[in-house]
């Protein structure tokens, strides 16, 4: 998706507060705003890379297979991405898989 990042701001903790009282809770929490200050997206457009692939199911596949079908996957998707981010609005953008 070209746009997602642009919907909502997330509020940056310099204070380490939010850290904290996660903690407390157990339980992950992040502030967030978007139009007017309050959690609601800001209207921009949004845009979907699709990258179709097919493979083959296998009952058992192997640690390998499995790298090389990640490696086909991935990959094709970063290509898809380098090429349509151009015609998103977004020329200086880098998709980082992780």
């Amino acid at each position: 998706f070209f746009g997602t990042n642009d919907m909502l701001t997330v509020v940056q903790d310099p204070w380490g507060i939010m850290e904290r009282i996660s903690r407390r809770l157990q339980a992950g929490i992040m502030g967030y705003y978007g139009r007017w200050g309050l959690p609601v997206p800001r209207r921009v457009a949004v845009s979907v890379v699709v990258a179709p692939h097919t493979c083959e199911k296998l009952a058992s596949p192997s640690a390998e297979q499995l790298e090389v079908l990640h490696s086909k996957i991935y990959g094709g998707l970063g290509r898809v991405y380098d090429r349509q981010k151009v015609f998103a609005g977004y020329p200086d953008r880098t998709l980082l898989i992780t």
